[in-house]
């Protein structure tokens, strides 16, 4: 019979397209049971999408502040009065001026009020992912008699050596979002948001009394890493991972030492194009394959048509190499050997296999000093399965006769567990970062709880 055990850690990704959490026992990495790994379920259950992701998204609409789906389908109705959602938070959250950015005024597409800072909007989406990630502990009969959990965050490698300025504001925003849900309360998670009013009064309380919070990093290749290396104690002793978020795609490596496994930090590289770009360069390619959309009404209603199709039109093009999309009475076709012809694309392409290329020389050289034989690759984040992704994991190293090179699924079978419904393996490379940050040890992160 497995007992819960009485420390936990909760590691929350939010990332640019949606947000994710997971919760692992403390020293789940040593001792590992999967039936303790638990993702949260962030999501509405009737609403038709995956409930372990929190979509990303805030819209200032004309009294109240919509959160999450209502937000999408608020802005997506109000498009054409040059309304947007905020999105992609950790795209704002790599800039190199940080503080100068979230201080900066809204845009009015975004804010016609005129009343928020991008930071006041950053904290808003916090507060609402903190509710989601509350009400998710409580519905969860292991975790909900849990009091207290260790809880750390997962970023990109955006700044390396400056990973504790970061931190710093990053944990600073966490704390005033915590004030902020205190105040608001399950408003938040209502489909009709908070109203302006209340949203402006919880901040300013915020700011008064902010809360101090006592969190970690972890880096999100690391993250990813972590969970992966579990149970290869006799198999691969080192392994590069390549996870395709929406905003960054973020490259490591790892070495087992002993019983501890460690990153290599010469492999990790950080590409600010990821998902995201990919979807522009789809929907570039697209537009231009359109002869008969060339009005601007036209233009703006497919890009728009094709961004909420999107996630469909990829899992077509990279499994089956084309894509159709029904617009306006008529069918397009989107082939794969289009989108490999574009400029911008192959660009992307080069300067991915060059930092795929330098990562694996990193392990090839280490586990060659180390005299081991194993280096596994794995794929993890929503564009793990683009098939130029699965070719580079697929790829050896020169001069690398003597090692085997191994490309391992990013899905394990415990995924496919009852208790899942279905839900979880679909997702579950989105959700690597959460559940590997939950469980990687105390070594791997970049900035550890103070205590």
């Amino acid at each position: 019979m497995t007992h819960a055990p009485e420390a936990w850690t909760l590691c929350i990704d939010f990332g640019t397209a949606f947000s994710k959490a997971a919760v692992a026992p403390c020293d789940a990495w040593s001792r590992f049971d999967p039936a303790m790994v638990r993702p949260l379920m962030l999501g509405e259950r009737d609403i038709g999408a995956n409930v372990f992701l929190l979509e990303s998204a805030v819209f200032v609409d004309e009294e109240r502040i919509l959160f999450g789906p209502a937000a999408i389908e608020r802005a997506e109705a109000m498009a054409s009065r040059k309304r947007t959602a905020l999105r992609s938070f950790k795209t704002l959250l790599s800039v190199s001026d940080l503080d100068r950015a979230l201080n900066t005024a809204a845009a009015g597409s975004i804010d016609p009020h005129r009343l928020f800072s991008m930071r006041d909007l950053v904290v808003f989406y916090l507060a609402y992912l903190l509710a989601a990630i509350e009400r998710a502990v409580a519905a969860d009969p292991i975790l909900a008699p849990v009091e207290n959990f260790e809880r750390r965050y997962a970023a990109p490698a955006w700044r390396g050596a400056d990973s504790a300025g970061l931190h710093n504001v990053v944990v600073r925003l966490f704390g005033e979002a915590e004030a902020v849900a205190e105040v608001v309360g399950e408003q938040l998670l209502s489909v009709r948001g908070i109203a302006i009013k209340s949203a402006r009064s919880a901040l300013a309380a915020a700011r008064t009394t902010p809360r101090v919070l006592d969190m970690g990093l972890v880096f999100e290749a690391p993250a990813a890493a972590a969970y992966t290396s579990i149970g290869l104690e006799d198999s691969a002793a080192h392994m590069v991972v390549i996870d395709v978020g929406a905003g960054t795609t973020d490259i490591t490596a790892l070495a087992r030492r002993g019983k501890r496994m460690e990153e290599l930090p010469e492999a990790r590289i950080t590409l600010k194009q990821a998902g995201d770009f990919i979807d522009r360069v789809i929907a570039n390619c697209t537009l231009e394959a359109t002869p008969w959309a060339r009005s601007q009404a036209h233009q703006t209603a497919l890009w728009n048509a094709l961004m909420r199709n999107m996630r469909d039109i990829k899992d077509s093009v990279f499994l089956d190499g084309r894509a159709m999309l029904r617009f306006e009475g008529r069918t397009i076709n989107i082939a794969m050997r289009d989108i490999e012809k574009d400029t911008d694309f192959r660009a992307f392409l080069r300067e991915l296999t060059r930092a795929y290329s330098r990562s694996l020389e990193v392990v090839r050289a280490a586990a060659l000093f180390a005299n081991r034989r194993e280096v596994q690759a794995i794929a993890v984040g929503g564009g793990s399965s683009a098939p130029f992704v699965q070719e580079l994991i697929r790829r050896k190293p020169p001069n690398s006769a003597k090692l085997h090179f191994t490309p391992r699924p990013a899905t394990p079978e415990w995924a496919h567990a009852r208790e899942f419904r279905g839900n979880l393996a679909p997702v579950f490379p989105q959700l690597a970062i959460a559940i590997g940050g939950a469980l990687a040890p105390e070594g791997m992160l970049a900035v550890a709880p103070a205590r």
